[in-house]
């Protein structure tokens, strides 16, 4: 499982710090590296959904390695595009391996873990693969000044057959899985959706995606074409966020066990938002560098107590389905955060796309307290 999320962190972060370097080879408007962004997404929107149902009925090994076959190519794929149909093909493809991989993996690792200890091992799970996201935006960056882009997607395409062969030959088979006590199964959707905190946090995770999406997608964009870093200079700004995100998730994953998780949204997404309103009077390398440095931590406190949450409501359940539906919840801000982002950039700048980005987490904060204080849960520790 551990090869899994990492190769996964590896091939998300290069890819889309290449994006950066390809809106400049092939000349991309802002809109079409919208379009880019929104690829991988919406392949995304039409799937989960019906990939968590499956998992939970006992089928998550299946759909590993279907990941993971799929995988293969696509990133062979991505080492031959020549423009913005190419590269918006293999973005879907792409979007369609994690898809099956995202979900299935982290309900494998919720159904194994206690009450107590659940948040920490998610956060864990998750560090490995901001682990892939860092060398990944490091290594690639390295890689295609140095060779171009045929060995990163070499290397990622070789890493992804090896997580076929681990999970082929390790995981259990789906009939241990599926039988187990806490392994979802009887997916009763009615009960899920009954629990305030899970409607709660699918409101915030709308819009906080929205601003997610507009910073992983012109971060690369603004470092590379516009302030004018080298591809090497690009990778260590997408690291530093990556990093600081592998560092802390297994820490506050544990904290959200402790104190609960609501405290920790709030902590992470406000520290989200006060990096998204500083980056553009950011000019330089080391500027740009400590606030991506920022985000990762706003990132890293946040999204294991997420996590936890949709974790500790499906956990009876169905997990993957719990977790399909954070996933879903974060498609339409993933489709509309980088195409509105691109219309802000090619008319008002690419400052207001950071802008917009900033105001979309205070809105999603301001929704996510007063709908607690609403319906009586608690946000203090």
């Amino acid at each position: 499982m551990s090869t899994v999320r990492f190769s996964s962190g590896l091939g998300v972060a290069m890819v889309s710090t290449f994006i950066g370097i390809y809106s400049d080879i092939f000349s991309l408007s802002g809109v079409q590296v919208g379009l880019v962004g929104v690829a991988y997404s919406l392949v995304q929107l039409l799937i989960l959904y019906p990939v968590g149902r499956y998992a939970d009925l006992g089928h998550r090994k299946v759909l590993l390695l279907s990941g993971l076959v799929i995988g293969v190519p696509t990133y062979l794929l991505f080492w031959r595009v020549g423009g913005f149909g190419s590269l918006f093909g293999s973005r879907l493809l792409q979007g369609f391996s994690i898809a099956l991989t995202t979900a299935v993996g982290l309900s494998f690792i919720s159904i194994r873990s206690k009450e107590a200890n659940r948040g920490r091992n998610l956060g864990t799970y998750n560090s490995l693969r901001a682990a892939g996201q860092t060398i990944g935006a490091l290594g690639g960056g390295f890689l295609v000044a140095r060779f171009g882009f045929g060995v990163p997607y070499m290397i990622l395409a070789s890493l992804y057959a090896l997580s076929f062969a681990a999970i082929l030959f390790v995981v259990p088979e789906e009939s241990v899985e599926s039988r187990e006590g806490r392994s979802g199964g009887g997916l009763h959707l009615s009960e899920l959706l009954a629990g305030v905190q899970f409607r709660i946090q699918i409101g915030f995770e709308l819009f906080f995606a929205f601003a997610k999406a507009i910073i992983i997608v012109f971060i690369p964009v603004y470092a590379y074409a516009v302030i004018g870093l080298t591809e090497g200079q690009l990778g260590a700004v997408v690291a530093a966020r990556y990093l600081m995100f592998a560092l802390g998730q297994g820490p506050a994953g544990k904290l959200s066990d402790i104190i609960g998780r609501a405290p920790l949204v709030v902590g992470g997404g406000t520290l989200f938002a006060i990096a998204a309103f500083v980056l553009p009077y950011q000019k330089s390398f080391w500027g740009l560098l400590l606030v991506a440095a920022l985000i990762g931590i706003g990132d890293s406190i946040r999204v294991p107590a997420s996590w936890g949450i949709f974790a500790d409501q499906g956990i009876n359940t169905g997990p993957a389905t719990s977790f399909s539906f954070r996933m879903l919840a974060w498609r339409p801000g993933l489709i509309a955060g980088p195409l509105l982002g691109g219309f802000i950039k090619d008319l008002m700048g690419i400052a207001n796309t950071f802008y917009a980005a900033a105001a979309a987490v205070t809105v999603a904060l301001i929704g996510y307290i007063v709908s607690h204080l609403l319906h009586g849960e608690k946000i203090s520790l």
